[in-house]
């Protein structure tokens, strides 16, 4: 379990971006900003310790990149990415110049 105070070291070390970074999605090549980065707790129940478990979660909202386009309207979607979640890296890639 990772206490509230830990969740932003484990966003650095997943690689999660910050508010506000541009990342290009594999499968379209279109790019997209992240607008929003929650950190949600989701609880679940361990049937062999018979308690709740606390698992770390963090939503990211994205809004596409289109020309004449104002931030935050058009296209937009979100995700959940767990801690052992390796699907970002998977289908995102951070662009560090647009």
């Amino acid at each position: 379990m990772v206490a509230m105070h830990g969740f932003e070291e484990v966003l650095r070390r997943k690689g999660l971006p910050g508010i506000g970074t541009v990342v290009r999605c594999r499968t379209s090549n279109s790019l997209w900003r992240v607008m929003d980065r929650e950190v949600w707790r989701r609880v679940e129940h361990d049937p062999e310790t018979d308690e709740e478990q606390v698992i770390p979660t963090f939503y990211l909202s994205f809004w596409r990149i289109e020309a004449g386009v104002p931030p935050g309207v058009g296209q937009m979607m979100g995700h959940l990415y767990y801690l052992n979640d390796t699907s970002f890296a998977a289908n995102w890639e951070i662009v560090t110049y647009h």
